[in-house]
């Protein structure tokens, strides 16, 4: 079945058909993760003012150290201001889109859409589905049956920019890291190029634990028949 088959099916609406799962975008999330970008440029870029206010030029004036240090200082500042306007636009792009990005998994494919982007790879040729950023919910958790979490706090998106996505832990999770961790980024390969396909690097759709499970779960059906 051809992709834009499958993505026009699930933009009509009404019943999918037996197997499918769909994993549209939240809006909501996407929006809480906006107001977190907007509080990351106004304290980024609002430090960086402040202390560039306070330290230049007296603070280069004073030797290499002193040099260094307010070199590197300023510059963690600039880059959580610049940063957090980029992961901004980023995310503004994808909610005023919202409707243009979704996850399909059917018995026989996989499909993305991201925004004009469409990915499509028969399970047949999915492989090495890697949910990276942690170790999965432990059994004692209850499931609900909405597998959408919520999206990473402020701190979490600071931490993300300096030490990748993959090793924060997801939205209230900071607090329960020691017994449960959710991974943030998921990813396969395509086996007929040998390419890395990146599905999710957020929460947006969805716990990517739960995805990379029955993404598994699907492709080893698939590829056992073959």
């Amino acid at each position: 079945m051809e992709s834009t088959e499958i993505l026009d099916r699930v933009k009509t609406g009404g019943d999918m058909p037996h197997g499918w799962i769909v994993f549209p975008l939240s809006r909501r999330k996407v929006a809480i993760g906006i107001l977190g970008w907007i509080f990351g440029v106004i304290v980024g870029l609002g430090l960086f003012a402040v202390i560039a206010w306070l330290t230049i030029p007296h603070n280069y004036q004073q030797g290499a150290a002193a040099i260094i240090f307010t070199t590197i200082l300023l510059g963690i500042m600039l880059y959580v201001g610049l940063g957090s306007i980029w992961a901004l636009i980023m995310d503004a792009r994808r909610l005023s889109q919202a409707d243009k990005h979704v996850i399909v998994i059917t018995p026989e494919d996989f499909v993305k859409q991201d925004g004009s982007r469409i990915i499509h790879v028969p399970l047949m040729y999915v492989r090495h589905v890697t949910a990276r950023g942690g170790r999965p919910p432990q059994p004692e958790r209850t499931t609900t049956s909405n597998p959408i979490r919520e999206m990473p706090g402020f701190g979490e998106q600071l931490g993300s920019m300096f030490f990748g996505r993959r090793n924060v832990a997801t939205g209230s999770e900071g607090a329960r890291r020691k017994r449960m961790r959710t991974p943030t980024t998921l990813a396969f390969v395509d086996d007929r190029n040998q390419s890395e396909v990146i599905v999710v690097t957020d929460a947006a759709y969805g716990d990517p634990y739960i995805i990379a499970a029955l993404l598994k779960q699907y492709a080893a059906s698939v590829q056992q028949l073959a």
